[in-house]
């Protein structure tokens, strides 16, 4: 018998030497009952998962290999540690176990040497009261934590991983200290003086990355550094102002993640947690030891962002007191429909271009790449297209391709080659009525009225909308001249609303083609290229089945 073996523990808990259940020793021993056995093994077979949390299940990359070759029929049995190495969710590891017994995979606990049972009621019982329990116990594991930890934030000491501005400096086991970094702090201390001097966050972060700045530590090994979300992030941080804050977010899983993200696909994420539950430590020495950013220029800070965000949602309010428009649904373009030849990313809709923008006589309204704006330095893209231009080009191609003389040809070669229907009407009502005299012949046999009377009342009912469709009048000759020009006042109309009303033209615009790629030139010419491709045509859906088959979409090309 060919087996394979899966190895899986969690990351190192502080104080825990214990190497005990570590993956090399459940992979041993795991090969040690294999041998046993006299079964086979594949090193192509062993799957191990270090660091990663039995609570997730699509993440861990050597589980789900595991999983697609045991579809495969790549071996016959699958050997680990106890079922909590399987995974710490009971419902997630039915499921995968019941996939490894449709597919003929066995699956067996090294440590009693006893296969997993799924086939009777007391072993599948067994199994899942297993798997519960594991589960359980992760969720124990997750309140002694977060109890742990609140101990900790309350002393003022460090609660996790170590934070930009900060070096964590173990005293004891168990007890590790926060200690100012200087080198990081001037950088912090920068950020804040930038920013009550009235720079934004986007030039903060243009400044610290031309410089070569170190970046926070959760970005080290992004080739973006310094973003806007970072610098704001900075600016909020209590710690900076030697406030020790514990709980503000917690980590979710599942059921409780969707209860707060309710379409989110993601298996972990973090959730805000109310104000009420936070841990605060209350110890003078200690908010005096970790402060970086003194009071004063703290409250300055503050006071900018806030008089900042005020005066950013009043111009935002509309007239009526409603809601400001997104600006994804106000223009044609904007939610993805341009991409950026340089990076890639989506161009955006904004009030306020860039300063070439303003040079070129792009003021007002206009098309830039996020990228470059929410990221700088990353993106050196700075074409800034008019949005009343851009639209205006886009919308006399969808008018002239679309809703042109070919649009409106094909309309009419689709109803001209519409079938008449009256010979299929006409067929399944004599049908309809053979059932029906064949149901009364079985009641002339003896059987039961109860039985199919039902069934001669509701095809009867049938047979009698089928007779009033007969009777509507036939068109015998359609008049193509008169629905040719009813067509064209209709494409008139249409046109009028693609122009009045941008989410209408935006719907067009998607239903037509994917989105738009700019051509990236070496240097600007005079004039923009693009190209989009087809999507579905525009009469696709609206042709009942056995009708002509509706016209592709149109392939604009390169347009000026």
């Amino acid at each position: 018998m060919n087996a394979a073996i899966y190895a899986r523990k969690s990351r190192k808990r502080p104080g825990d030497d214990s190497e005990s259940q570590s993956v090399e020793r459940q992979e041993a021993d795991a090969r040690h009952f294999i041998a046993q056995r006299g079964w086979a093994l594949d090193d192509a077979h062993v799957y191990k998962d270090d660091g990663k949390s039995g609570a997730l299940f699509a993440s861990r990359a050597e589980f789900q290999r595991m999983m697609r070759d045991a579809e495969t029929g790549a071996f016959d049995a699958i050997v680990f540690f106890d079922l909590d190495r399987f995974g710490r969710n009971a419902q997630k590891s039915m499921e995968a176990l019941n996939v490894l017994a449709e597919a003929g995979v066995e699956v067996y606990d090294y440590s009693t040497g006893i296969a997993v049972d799924l086939d009777s009621f007391e072993g599948e019982t067994m199994t899942f009261m297993k798997t519960r329990f594991a589960q359980q116990y992760r969720d124990q594991i997750r309140k002694a934590t977060k109890a742990a930890m609140r101990r900790k934030a309350e002393m003022g000491h460090a609660t996790g991983n170590r934070i930009f501005g900060y070096d964590n400096l173990r005293i004891a086991k168990g007890h590790v200290e926060l200690r100012i970094n200087e080198h990081e702090a001037q950088v912090i201390r920068d950020i804040y003086a930038r920013a009550a001097a009235g720079e934004g966050a986007r030039t903060i972060a243009a400044v610290l990355n031309r410089k070569g700045v170190a970046k926070p530590r959760a970005q080290q090994e992004r080739r973006d550094g310094w973003s806007v979300s970072t610098i704001r992030a900075v600016l909020k941080r209590p710690l900076y102002r030697g406030e020790v804050v514990y709980g503000r977010t917690s980590k979710a899983y599942g059921r409780e993640l969707r209860k707060v993200h309710r379409h989110t696909t993601r298996e972990r994420g973090q959730i805000r947690k109310p104000e009420a539950t936070w841990t605060r430590c209350l110890m003078p020495d200690v908010e005096q030891r970790l402060r970086i950013i003194d009071p004063d220029l703290a409250a300055r800070v503050d006071a900018i962002l806030d008089d900042r965000r005020e005066r950013y949602v009043a111009s935002r309010i509309r007239k009526d007191g409603r809601a400001p428009e997104k600006a994804h649904g106000k223009y044609l373009l904007s939610g993805g429909m341009l991409l950026c030849p340089t990076c890639g990313g989506h161009f955006e809709a904004r009030k306020y271009p860039w300063k070439v923008g303003a040079k070129e006589g792009h003021a007002g309204h206009v098309y830039i790449c996020s990228t470059r704006r929410r990221k700088p330095g990353v993106c050196p893209n700075t074409l800034a297209l008019p949005i009343e231009d851009t639209d205006d080009t886009v919308l006399s191609i969808i008018e002239g391709e679309v809703l042109g003389t070919k649009y409106i040809r094909e309309l009419l070669s689709l109803v001209e080659s519409a079938p008449d229907e009256t010979e299929w009407l006409v067929a399944e009502r004599d049908r309809l009525q053979t059932e029906v005299d064949n149901l009364v012949k079985s009641l002339a046999a003896g059987v039961p009225g109860d039985a199919v009377g039902p069934a001669i009342r509701e095809k009867q009912s049938a047979i009698a909308k089928l007779e009033h469709k007969l009777r509507i009048p036939r068109v015998t000759r359609l008049d193509h001249e008169r629905l040719k020009a009813a067509l064209q006042q209709r494409a008139k109309e249409w046109k009028r609303e693609l122009r009045a009303e941008p989410q209408i033209a935006r719907m067009v615009l998607r239903r037509l083609v994917g989105p738009i790629v700019l051509h990236d030139e070496a240097k600007r010419p005079a004039f923009v290229q693009w190209e989009a491709q087809p999507t579905v045509g525009l009469l696709d859906g609206l042709a009942p089945p056995n009708w002509v088959a509706s016209p592709p979409g149109f392939e604009p090309g390169f347009q000026p």
